[in-house]
């Protein structure tokens, strides 16, 4: 369980960190289109 563990938490930063990446992306888009 270690190795599965550990690509379980480093996925979850790369999640993390491509969302508060690309909200604001998402924001100008959304704002754009209206």
């Amino acid at each position: 369980c270690g190795p599965l563990k550990a690509a379980l938490d480093l996925w979850k930063d790369i999640t993390f960190e491509y969302t508060s990446t690309d909200t604001p992306d998402f924001v100008e888009v959304a704002t754009e289109s209206k």
